[in-house]
């Protein structure tokens, strides 16, 4: 049985927590419309707020979801491994897809229409509005999870259908994240001329403006996971990672404060616009390179116990799943409250983190067979 490396645990339940934090800001974000309550809210960000908010701390939200991806990646060919072809696919239709089929198609309609409906964003029946012929599936934050779900099968039958190899590939090199990069800036330009980032992807909402730097990095992780990634990053990438992120941190700052002092935030989500070229050459090697820094990064500060350790860490994907009812819930129960949008998103993170990881916990410690899927 593979031994548990705590520090992943730990990432995993920290990328997880901001994630939720990130979501309860955005919320109450008036420039773009990238969470649900955010069409909905009763107050905005000041727009200095707001912009210290595009401006500092935007660039490194761009590689969250990244990094989820890489160590998504590197844990894959050894559970692919241990399970077996036949048996993997089952674990991951059982963890992954019922999950995720649960919430898209019962919790997330319910979820929107029990907050939209009484301020006036949805104005027909349940039925009509979320049911309805042509209407989009709404994944809301577990787009995540569908799309591993799929790159998951796809592993599992690339693996059924390659031929087996007499060596080893070799291990990642600076090069094969430079190629990377160069292969994600111009696939991600492509994509969002169709489906903007931070837009629909059409009638399944599963971020295809994102895939282009999730492939890649999960295809790093499935590549460096031989090569002992998880445990040890070889040095020459890190020193090499740290100063790309680093530049493209800088870079991607400058892009923001310019987009977003002209608001033109829009044109660099995408289409035939030098902002979008510039989002797009500037986010490549931020998602790649950040990605791999940050896991050298966590590996050196996380390995570590933390205070109720345990219990977050089974707690975690369940607080992932369970963090709209409680991000909403508590945004809806304030929105009497004649406080400023700070204080809101505030209290929202604070009480969504608290609620999501707490809820998760009792579902998988008091309910019986909830721990197999969650």
């Amino acid at each position: 049985m593979r031994a548990r490396l705590l520090y992943l645990d730990n990432l995993k339940v920290v990328l997880i927590a901001l994630i939720i934090v990130l979501h309860a800001f955005l919320g109450y974000v008036g420039i773009v419309e990238a969470w649900t309550y955010s069409g909905l809210r009763e107050v905005t960000l000041h727009p200095v707020v707001e912009m210290v908010l595009l401006v500092v701390l935007s660039p490194f939200g761009f590689f969250l979801i990244a990094l989820l991806f890489l160590v998504a990646g590197l844990l894959t060919p050894g559970s692919h491994d241990r399970k077996g072809g036949r048996q993997f696919v089952v674990d991951r239709l059982l963890r992954l897809g019922v999950p995720f089929a649960l919430y898209v198609f019962v919790v997330q309609p319910a979820l929107v229409y029990a907050v939209a409906h009484p301020y006036g964003n949805a104005t027909g029946s349940f039925r009509q509005e979320y049911l309805g012929a042509g209407r989009q599936v709404d994944t809301g934050p577990l787009w995540f999870v569908g799309v591993l779900l799929v790159y998951s099968l796809a592993y599992a039958a690339w693996r059924r259908l390659r031929r087996p190899q007499g060596r080893p590939s070799r291990p990642p090199t600076t090069r094969t994240l430079v190629v990377s990069t160069l292969v994600v800036a111009p696939s991600s330009f492509a994509v969002r001329l169709v489906y903007p980032y931070g837009g629909e992807s059409g009638p399944t909402d599963l971020n295809f403006w994102q895939w282009p730097a999730c492939i890649a990095v999960f295809a790093l992780g499935v590549r460096a996971a031989p090569h002992g990634w998880t445990r040890s990053v070889p040095d020459d990438l890190v020193r090499v990672s740290r100063a790309v992120t680093a530049t493209g941190v800088v870079a991607m700052t400058v892009l923001l404060y310019v987009t977003g002092s002209r608001g033109a935030v829009d044109d660099m989500l995408g289409g035939r616009h030098w902002a979008a070229v510039a989002f797009a050459c500037i986010e490549a090697p931020l998602v790649v390179f950040g990605s791999v820094w940050l896991l050298d990064s966590a590996r050196r500060r996380l390995e570590r116990s933390l205070p109720w350790g345990e219990q977050l860490r089974r707690s975690a994907y369940g607080a992932f799943m369970l963090q709209a009812v409680f991000l909403l819930g508590v945004a809806v129960a304030l929105r009497p409250a004649a406080l400023p949008a700070e204080v809101k998103a505030l209290v929202v993170a604070l009480a969504a983190v608290a609620g999501s990881f707490g809820a998760a916990w009792l579902l998988v410690s008091r309910v019986p067979g909830a721990a197999r899927i969650l």
